[in-house]
């Protein structure tokens, strides 16, 4: 085992490093796994799809402060059939995990350099549809990270309305509304 990583290595030796995008989808039915060249290769013991410039990732971005970047997935060129998987398709991707990785490739054998790198980990959130015209369709699949509910609890708020609406006369959160902006003085001396 080397110092450097095989990328590193290979760049300090002087030879050509390519890189290519890889998305695995959790769809309900089934997984997919693409990636951003031409025909198929098998990594990490899984077969990934090529798919050359045919699908667009838009949006791919770490979320920074309190933001939380929406990413999407396009398809274009695509038929009626579907056109008409996407519409029925929200009990298949919403909420369903979605991940984009980098792989780094030797361009003169091309072989893969080192085990993919995670770029982006999301959940799925609706599939849409567009047709300019009776032949161009697009199909363009959005997705939002990790941290977009972070501020939410688990299966409902903290107030005294929610919390009575499951357990009729508890009385643990009635006082939480006057606990906004309230200042508490710690330790007590």
């Amino acid at each position: 085992m080397g110092f450097f990583s095989a990328t590193i290595a290979a760049h300090l030796v002087g030879r050509k490093i390519g890189a290519a995008l890889l998305t695995h989808a959790e769809f309900r039915e089934n997984e997919r796994r693409w990636w951003s060249g031409n025909g198929d290769v098998t990594l990490g013991g899984h077969d990934w799809q090529g798919t050359g410039t045919l699908i667009q990732i838009e949006g791919l971005e770490q979320p920074i402060g309190t933001a939380a970047p929406k990413t999407s997935f396009s398809v274009s060129g695509v038929d009626a059939a579907m056109v008409q998987m996407a519409r029925q398709a929200s009990n298949r991707v919403k909420g369903r995990r979605i991940r984009v990785f980098i792989q780094f490739w030797d361009e003169t054998d091309w072989m893969p350099l080192d085990a993919p790198y995670a770029l982006y980990a999301g959940r799925m959130d609706q599939m849409s549809y567009a047709a300019d015209g009776p032949q161009q369709r697009t199909i363009r699949l959005s997705a939002e990270t990790l941290w977009t509910n972070r501020r939410i609890p688990p299966y409902g708020l903290l107030t005294d309305r929610d919390q009575n609406a499951r357990f009729p006369g508890d009385r643990g959160l009635e006082q939480v509304v006057n606990l906004l902006s309230k200042t508490i003085r710690w330790p007590v001396l």
